[in-house]
């Protein structure tokens, strides 16, 4: 792994750093799915090739801060698409409005399509340290981003009560910084909880951004005459000098010329907050891959091997059973609420005697918990709601159950005489053993679905130890762990925590 490859004159002074553009790990730690200025241009090309985008007829409109260390991007994307457009103004907001994404559209080639990259920016320097940065000729680097810092510590002060909220400006002074402040507001408490504000701070600002630059397309995009819109919003990562600046898509969706959205260009992309809360998942496509590699080593074919899930019937969670069939064919569903296995030992025996001759079975069980846009575990968002809600809804139903009961709030419900509402008695019942553990953790969320597989655990080798018996030639592999959803144009993540033959 380079770090570092300078030029020295013969008097040991160095004239060159031969490393301009090199990978610095230290970004990638704090922002693990970040992409280099260049692996961004290149997915950047890649993706709106498909979608008919010439590089000859295509406009890019950029809204970065006014921070001189953001135009390397700048640049990376004018090598490719001739110029580019600048919307933005302090921290990255479009402070050109809907003015300029009119004037914009003007500018397009004859026939052709705009791109838009936006987003906040945010300094990693040498030592690893977020919200800072070395700058080139200077012996001491600092915040980056400065506006971005200041309008933080202003929003502090304004939340715990130190300060009062600035007035309106009524002239162009200071005008976009109090704006940065301003459409930072709400997300106050956010950062006041923060354990890594300087980590958050962008992340709430990608969002802030993200909302106005939503209204400035909703009103201006019908302005593009001919072609489309593509935007893509993230977060910019900026590097000391020597090294390439990174950018961590969080958003890529393509508007056509009314500014209605068509498509999402980011359709399974990774969803940091997922790694944030449960650092060891995989993305669903990691996982599959992880199962046919292990697998196949231990004779499993595709054409003869059966899968059977034990997931939540929540709609969420049918993307990682579409996965699987990918591979695999088809699945055979033995799950219910809260992905307990309820089709018990009869439903395993059953997909046992559906296993092509001289296969063998794979079975994915495990609960699955939400992680929404801001960090926040236990809910998500859903497709066409404006509001999500509890992710996973029975889960937490049968913890707030067990919750009353452990503190004598509540009786324990009655054994059920017929199947009305039987499974969810069960969840609550198989539940009840962890409500010690659960009424000691300080993040109830996180630990609740640990509980639950750990319940789902039990009941899977119960299951697998009585009817075992019926897979008439091959193994049974049984993966069981946590399915993490997360918001709708991003990939779900599984965690796997056992995995037996």
């Amino acid at each position: 792994l380079p770090l570092s490859f300078k030029l020295y004159d013969n008097e040991g002074k160095e004239v060159d750093n031969l490393m301009s553009g090199a990978s610095f790990p230290k970004a990638k730690e704090a922002f693990p799915d970040a992409l280099t200025n260049s692996e961004l241009v290149s997915k950047i090309t890649e993706t709106l090739e498909k979608k008919g985008y010439d590089k000859e007829t295509s406009l890019v409109a950029t809204s970065l801060c006014c921070d001189e260390v953001n135009r390397p991007l700048e640049s990376d994307l004018r090598e490719i698409y001739d110029t580019n457009f600048n919307m933005g103004g302090l921290a990255g907001f479009p402070f050109g409005g809907a003015t300029s994404f009119g004037a914009m559209a003007a500018h397009i080639p004859d026939g052709g399509s705009c791109l838009v990259v936006y987003g906040p920016h945010v300094g990693v320097d040498s030592t690893g340290a977020v919200g800072t940065v070395e700058r080139r000729g200077r012996a001491n680097g600092g915040s980056c981003c400065g506006s971005a810092v200041a309008a933080s510590g202003y929003v502090g002060s304004v939340f715990k009560g130190d300060a009062e909220e600035a007035a309106l400006p009524e002239d162009a002074l200071d005008a976009q910084q109090y704006f940065v402040g301003s459409m930072l507001m709400p997300y106050a408490e956010r950062l006041d909880a923060a354990e890594e504000k300087m980590k958050e701070l962008p992340y709430a600002l990608y969002d802030a951004q993200t909302e106005l630059m939503g209204r400035i397309v909703e009103k201006s995009g019908g302005a593009v005459a001919d072609g489309t819109t593509a935007v893509l919003g993230g977060i910019q990562i900026n590097t000391p000098p020597g090294y390439s600046d990174y950018f961590l898509p969080l958003s890529f969706k393509l508007y056509d010329n009314e500014g209605k959205e068509v498509d999402n260009l980011m359709s399974g992309a990774s969803f940091p907050k997922a790694k944030e809360a449960f650092p060891d998942a995989l993305t669903n496509s990691e996982l599959v891959s992880k199962i046919t590699e292990t697998l196949e080593k231990k004779g499993y074919d595709k054409e003869t091997s059966l899968v059977a899930t034990s997931l939540c019937c929540d709609e969420v969670n049918r993307p990682l059973e579409s996965d699987l069939r990918e591979i695999y064919d088809t699945n055979f569903n033995m799950g219910g609420l809260a992905g307990f296995p309820f089709g018990g030992a009869t439903s395993f025996g059953a997909m046992a005697a559906h296993i092509p001759d001289g296969g063998s079975c794979l079975v994915v069980y495990g609960p699955h918990v939400g992680v929404d846009s801001t960090g926040a575990v236990g809910t998500v968002e859903r497709r066409g709601r404006a509001n999500g809600g509890s992710c996973c809804g029975s889960a937490v139903a049968a913890s707030g159950y067990v919750g009353s009961v452990f503190k004598g709030d509540a009786e324990e419900a009655a054994l059920p005489e017929d199947a009305l509402d039987a499974q969810q008695y069960f969840v609550g019942s198989m539940l009840m053993p962890y409500a010690e553990r659960l009424d000691a953790a300080e993040e109830k969320m996180k630990e609740l679905p640990y509980a639950l597989y750990d319940a789902q655990t039990e009941l899977m080798g119960r299951i697998v130890e009585k009817s075992g018996g019926a897979v008439a030639d091959g193994t049974t592999a049984v993966l069981g762990g946590i399915q993490i959803n997360t918001p709708p144009g991003y990939s779900d993540y599984f965690l796997p925590l056992s995995f037996k033959l």
